[in-house]
C-alpha cells in the first residue's frame, strides 16, 4: 500500500558547524513528521540544509502508543 504524504513546508536552514542544526529535525520526526533534507556546502565554510516536510499522518496528542 502506497504512502501518501502531503507537503508542508520547504525550509533551509543557514548554519555553521556547531553541532545543533538537526535539532528541529530529529524533533520533527519524533512527532510523526516525514523530513527530507539535503546538506549542501555554499563554498564559504557554512553550510545550507534544505528540508522539505510532509505530513504523513502522524502523532496527534491523543494518540495511544
Amino acid at each position: 500500500m502506497a504512502k501518501i504524504r502531503q507537503k508542508l513546508a520547504k525550509v533551509y536552514i543557514h548554519s555553521q558547524d556547531n553541532g545543533n542544526d538537526f535539532g528541529i529535525i530529529d524533533h520533527l520526526a519524533e512527532v510523526g513528521y516525514d523530513v527530507d533534507f539535503e546538506v549542501v556546502d555554499n563554498g564559504v565554510g557554512n553550510k545550507v540544509i534544505s528540508c522539505e516536510i510532509y505530513d504523513a499522518g502522524g502523532k496527534k496528542d491523543n494518540d495511544q502508543k
